[in-house]
């Protein structure tokens, strides 16, 4: 962890660590990518992206990595603005990944060290509590030989 504290990501993956959470964050990125990708390659290759809509389907299946093929630039710039989409979808999956596991085993992590700092506690009281019924009992010990002592020096 950074010195000055989580890093942007780690915060990001924190407020959507819930299951239903993770599912939604990834589907809105997801369709963040895909759609500045649409928007971008309907600029850059009007010919092979004519509406909007195919534009965003292309961008969504490149985006996901499935790619089935049907819709594809042709043009190298369409090419690379493809490039990108797909290094985006695969580096965007790893690092929510990542940061989703590195989450889950912190707060494993410390639900073990809660656990652990219980047990430490119960183990201390029942120490405490023996020793203080080994002080009474030397107490009571005490008085027991302070009244044979002074039954012997009577």
């Amino acid at each position: 962890m950074p010195r000055g504290g989580p890093s942007l990501i780690e915060r990001r993956v924190r407020k959507i660590v819930s299951a239903r959470s993770v599912t939604f964050g990834l589907a809105l990125t997801f369709i963040g990518l895909a759609v500045a990708g649409a928007v971008v390659m309907r600029i850059l290759d009007p010919h092979n992206f004519p509406t909007l809509g195919s534009a965003t389907w292309w961008a969504l299946q490149t985006v996901t990595t499935v790619g089935y093929g049907d819709i594809v630039p042709t043009t190298r710039l369409g090419q690379f603005v493809g490039g990108i989409e797909m290094v985006l979808g695969i580096a965007f999956i790893t690092f929510v990944t990542a940061g989703v596991t590195s989450t889950v085993i912190q707060r494993e992590e410390a639900k073990g060290r809660e656990s652990d700092r219980e047990h430490l506690e119960q183990r201390t009281q029942t120490i405490i509590d023996s020793l203080q019924q080994a002080n009474e009992a030397l107490a009571t010990l005490a008085k027991r030989l302070d009244a044979i002592e002074a039954k012997v020096s009577r």
